[in-house]
């Protein structure tokens, strides 16, 4: 049975399914920071994925892109597969803004406090964007 690392569980909320991966909203009010993570067991890499599977992931990829450069209009993506502290593979895509707390650096500062949503922002956000995710998603039906 496919599941999440704690780790990535228990910070994020689930948006919704698609083809290979699940989608998360990360519980980081500073930056929209959405992650997907393909629903196969004990994968950390993404040349571990078949290649049908890795076709896939590069259209989830670019699909969660789009929808993110549509809705939040960022400045500049940052997308990435890291796994330094997390080995199962998920792909981060956060919308930055030049007039966030840490542009241009990076978002994994050492000084970055973590600020989650209170309640009123997910009773607004997280439907909006399962919405979004879901109507994204049609594109594989």
């Amino acid at each position: 049975m496919f599941c999440i690392d704690e780790r990535i569980q228990s910070s994020c909320f689930t948006l919704g399914d698609w083809p290979l991966s699940r989608v998360l909203l990360k519980n980081e009010v500073q930056f929209p920071w959405l992650i997907l993570v393909p629903r196969k067991d004990n994968i950390q890499e993404i040349h571990q994925l078949d290649k049908d599977e890795r076709i896939q992931l590069m259209e989830e990829i670019n699909q969660l892109s789009r929808l993110m450069t549509d809705y939040f209009k960022p400045d500049k993506l940052n997308v990435g597969a890291l796994g330094n502290i997390v080995s199962q593979l998920h792909v981060h895509v956060v919308a930055r803004s030049t007039t966030d707390c840490l542009w241009p650096q990076g978002i994994w500062q050492p000084a970055l406090k973590t600020i989650p949503y209170d309640e009123e922002q997910l009773s607004v956000f997280i439907p909006k964007l399962s919405g979004l995710i879901s109507n994204a998603g049609a594109v594989w039906r």
